[in-house]
């Protein structure tokens, strides 16, 4: 005991904790130990709300570790605010100020996760890259996994003859990037925003919400985020296929490369963060909108409508940009159906009760451009600028009378460009844009030197 004393003094004196960090005492092996050592523990956190909310955590994530029971006693917090905490911190050594920044520190009988309101949620960092699914958790998640793309396999052999055979090898591809990265880490904003917003039981963004709903019906652990993680990522790569015409769905492989090809794109989706979202999302919003039929009145094509606004609403509270989408539905689908008007009233309107209740991410004013990014960009989608450049210039007349979905692309590809130097967030977004507007683009010239003009509309 006196040795583990001496080395927590010594750690303190010459190795002090910074507030953006986790540490360990006496080091990580004691707390690998630990979760290993078959003993069983039981949490008890402070009196402030976020250290019970922490301890929820903390208590799940044990749980696939250790069995619950008296052994050990897991505490919480930091001793203003843990009576259990300092009744038992003269066993470490220290002073009461230590116990206000995040670390793991582990003694024979007691293990502390000290920090306050500001660090707690870097006590998550000693889970990082430790994960115990349970079998179900495998099984299950395998299972779905298959049935899924033996479904969308069905759904593509008859979109095209060769279509889900590039689908299968657009699995395939992501099944190799997974096992060949470092993936699955969860970002640090997201970790100190969405994911304890959602274990206080706080809702100040759309995302907290459904992670709170998410974490009662699950678990709130880095297992159920990985599994969450690779089903994204799945159907990110999936439905990029419904951004090519139906008619030649197998350029979705196309759509899937330029995309993922962006060094920046694949870094974006590879930590667990709001840009995961945005992308899933921008990718459904499209997808609805290129494949769906809304020209008839009826029933179904308002509920349709009533759907896509939700979801673009959604969107919109993540990243404003969205609702940019219904204006130009007005250029792109010229009709004199009410569907623009009520995908567009019921997107403003839903938004604007939106920003009630969430806070919408405005960029800051004054707008500060950097346009590093937007050099960035041009590195990384040369051959999108370059095709969509030529087209551009060689196809003048095709291009001011474009309508349908290589213009609704168009227009948000142009919009997103000028964004970008003020809200490089939307870096992902504009190259899913600029790869799917390029696939339209070509189609659109190729049909047109072949006089299938009947073919325009539905590019």
């Amino acid at each position: 005991m006196k040795k583990i004393l001496l080395i927590l003094l010594m750690m303190l004196m010459f190795q002090p904790v910074l507030a953006a960090e986790l540490d360990f005492y006496p080091n990580e092996k004691a707390f690998e130990s630990f979760l290993d050592n078959g003993r069983s523990y039981h949490v008890l956190p402070g009196e402030s709300e976020y250290s019970k909310a922490w301890a929820k955590y903390l208590d799940e994530k044990l749980s696939r570790f250790k069995e619950k029971g008296e052994d050990t006693i897991v505490l919480v917090g930091n001793v203003y605010e843990n009576s259990k905490m300092m009744e038992f911190w003269h066993l470490t050594g220290l002073p009461y100020e230590a116990s206000l920044k995040p670390s793991v520190i582990v003694l024979d009988n007691v293990v502390f996760f000290t920090g306050s309101e500001e660090n707690m949620y870097l006590i998550e960092r000693a889970f990082s890259q430790k994960y115990a699914f349970r079998t179900q958790e495998v099984y299950g998640s395998f299972l779905i996994g298959i049935l899924l793309v033996i479904l969308f396999t069905f759904i593509f052999s008859k979109n095209g003859v060769y279509t889900h055979f590039f689908y299968i090898s657009t699995v395939a591809l992501i099944v190799l990037w997974f096992f060949n990265s470092n993936l699955f880490m969860i970002d640090e904003g997201f970790l100190r925003s969405t994911f304890q917003d959602a274990l206080l039981g706080k809702e100040r963004t759309p995302l907290t919400w459904v992670f709170g709903l998410y974490f009662s019906i699950y678990s709130p652990s880095e297992e159920a985020l990985f599994i969450l993680h690779l089903f994204l990522l799945f159907l990110i790569a999936t439905l990029l296929f419904f951004i090519a015409p139906k008619s030649y769905r197998e350029l979705g492989f196309l759509v899937f490369g330029l995309t993922f090809a962006s060094p920046t794109f694949r870094h974006s989706l590879e930590n667990f963060n709001e840009s995961l979202f945005e992308v899933f999302i921008l990718v459904i919003v499209l997808g609805i909108i290129l494949n769906a039929m809304f020209t008839e009145e009826t029933t179904k094509s308002i509920k349709r409508t009533g759907v896509l606004s939700f979801i673009t609403i959604f969107g919109a509270l993540i990243r404003p940009y969205f609702v940019l989408i219904p204006f130009f539905m007005f250029l792109a689908f010229p009709t004199k159906s009410m569907r623009n008007y009520l995908y567009l009233g019921l997107t403003v309107i839903g938004l604007l009760v939106g920003s009630l209740y969430f806070k919408i991410p405005f960029p800051k004013w004054p707008l500060d451009a950097n346009f590093d990014y937007l050099i960035l960009f041009v590195k990384e989608a040369f051959i999108q600028l370059i095709l969509i450049i030529y087209v551009v210039f060689n196809f003048k007349t095709l291009i001011m009378r474009m309508r349908g979905g290589k213009a609704l692309l168009f227009y948000l590809f142009l919009s997103l460009l000028v964004l970008l130097p003020v809200i490089p967030e939307i870096f992902p977004a504009l190259i899913l844009v600029s790869s799917g507007l390029v696939v339209r683009l070509i189609l659109l010239f190729q049909t047109s030197s072949l006089g299938g003009e009947a073919n325009l509309q539905e590019l």
